[in-house]
Order: C-alpha cells, then sequence, then structure tokens
C-alpha cells in the first residue's frame, strides 16, 4: 500500500513539475505567435505535445499524474521544448524514471559517526555543521552553534535547516539575503532529495512547512530545482554589522550523500586543511 502511495505521488509531482515549466516558456521562443486575448501563461498542454512529437492526450496524463512510460527519447524532447536547465533535465528523469537510479539508502537518524564530531571540532575557529539527507543537524562545533542560535536535537523546529529559515525569526535577521538563500535552499532540498521524496523523514520536514509556513509552500509550489552553486553569505553579527562568510560543502569519505559537512570560513581569514579522507566542493546557500 505505502509502495502504491509513493508511485502515485511521485506522478503527481511529475505532473506538477512538468505544468510549472510548461507555464514559464514563452511561446515566442518557439515561434509561436499569441493574441491579446490569450490568458494562459507559457505554452499550453496542446502546445508542449506538438513541438515534442507526442499525443496531446497522453501529455495531458503526464500532467495529470496517470500512469505512463515515457522512454528517454519523449523526455529529452519534453527537456527540450521546456527549455529545462541541465538540473531541471535530471530532475526530470529522476521523477519520470526513479528505476534507472540506484534504489537510495535509508537515513540512519541523526546520530553520526563519533568521527564526524572530532572532525567538526578540528574546524575551529571556522563554524561548522552536519546535516543528514533530511537537512537535519547531525553534529556541530561551538562556533557553529555561537553564530546559529544554537542546536536542539529534541525540538522540531531547532533540528532541521529548513525549518530554521522559514520558522525562525532569528534567521530571517541572521541572513543578510535571506529571501534568496532561502529560496535557493528549497531548490536545492526538492533535487537533492527526489530520489526518496516519500520517505518518512522527508515528508516530517516538508509537510509541518507546508502547513505552516505560507512562504514556504508558495515557493515549495514553484517547483524550482538548483544544483549547488558557488556562494559567499552574508551574516549579521549581535552589533547589526554584515560579515561575509565563504561556504563549502564538505562530503566525509564513506557515507555517500547521506551526510554533508557544512564549513564557513569568515572573508579573509586562512581556514585549516581537512582531513584527506574528505572530498570538498563548493556548495549553495541552502545547506
Amino acid at each position: 500500500m505505502l509502495e502504491r502511495t509513493a508511485e502515485a505521488d511521485r506522478r503527481k509531482e511529475l505532473g506538477r513539475f512538468l505544468r510549472a515549466m510548461r507555464e514559464r516558456v514563452e511561446p515566442s521562443r518557439h515561434g509561436i505567435s499569441i493574441g491579446t486575448r490569450r490568458r494562459a501563461s507559457g505554452l499550453l498542454r496542446e502546445e508542449v505535445a506538438l513541438l515534442a512529437g507526442i499525443s496531446a492526450t497522453w501529455y495531458t496524463w503526464l500532467e495529470q499524474g496517470r500512469e505512463a512510460n515515457p522512454s528517454a527519447h519523449v523526455l529529452n524532447a519534453l527537456a527540450d521544448v521546456l527549455k529545462l536547465l541541465p538540473v531541471e533535465r535530471e530532475h526530470l528523469f529522476k521523477l519520470a524514471k526513479p528505476e534507472w537510479l540506484p534504489e537510495a539508502s535509508r537515513s540512519e537518524g541523526p546520530s553520526p559517526d563519533p568521527r564526524i564530531a572530532e572532525l567538526l571540532a578540528a574546524f575551529s575557529p571556522n563554524p561548522a555543521y552536519a546535516l543528514n539527507r533530511a537537512w537535519d543537524f547531525a553534529a556541530w562545533n561551538d562556533e557553529a552553534a555561537a553564530l546559529f542560535g544554537g542546536f536542539d536535537p529534541e525540538d522540531p523546529a531547532q533540528r532541521n535547516l529548513l525549518k530554521r529559515f522559514f520558522l525562525d525569526p532569528a534567521w530571517r535577521t541572521l541572513f543578510a539575503d535571506w529571501e534568496v538563500v532561502a529560496r535557493s535552499a528549497i531548490a536545492q532540498f526538492r533535487a537533492a532529495t527526489v530520489g526518496f521524496a516519500a520517505a518518512a523523514d522527508i515528508r516530517a520536514v516538508i509537510d509541518p512547512l507546508m502547513a505552516l509556513s505560507p512562504e514556504f509552500e508558495r515557493q515549495w509550489d514553484e517547483m524550482r530545482v538548483e544544483e549547488a552553486p558557488i556562494w559567499s553569505k552574508g551574516l549579521r553579527s549581535a552589533s547589526g554589522e554584515i560579515v561575509t562568510y565563504d561556504y563549502f560543502v564538505l562530503t566525509p569519505a564513506g557515507v555517500g550523500k547521506e551526510m554533508t559537512i557544512s564549513l564557513y570560513r569568515r572573508r579573509g581569514e586562512s581556514p585549516r586543511a581537512p582531513p584527506l579522507t574528505v572530498h570538498g566542493e563548493r556548495m549553495p546557500a541552502g545547506r
């Protein structure tokens, strides 16, 4: 029963994503002229189907979340018509053909390997914390606790990064570009969790936010997906001064993408070199 529900949810998500992408494409990008009386945003379903070389009825089924079995050729055609960016094209494939992806591993909860805590301490004086796949704070060093107002693993609104962005008023003040950072975080979270979006730990993040934050609900419904850009963030100090931090994400060897480490380096300071078993890559606003 749970598998059928997850499958139905995936198809509905695919339909919502297709519609959102369709509505943002200007018809003129495909040489389609529209009259002044047309009120629909973007392309019509029939226009998408025609441009992709598929039946309008079948495309409508896709947007309605009905059972369908699109081929890679069809998905690529739709991605071309909808002018999808590479990350959006990948997201489309993940939604439409999850069987082409390796099975997502299950989250093992918020308690990381003790060596993760030791690693975070080694990054001092640079603030650093570890996130699990649902973006719960799994571990942190003292500098991160001081910078971000502490972490309470027993408080659902305190222990998750997305919930802190949208339910903690202090974080709205802390981030100088809060709206940009929060919007990017949503898009990254959607892309990062598409392979296990129906899992209980992911729904435990999304469902309460949809109920408690109209702003989150509005942005989540935009169906945006993003890769992690290179990012510098401005954070307000207690005195009101905006301090710029360079931001990096590190993936400890042996845990795949189940856990990431977020490292903040105050601009102008030299970071400590991470251990050789940790592979770093620059990361986005959100995590």
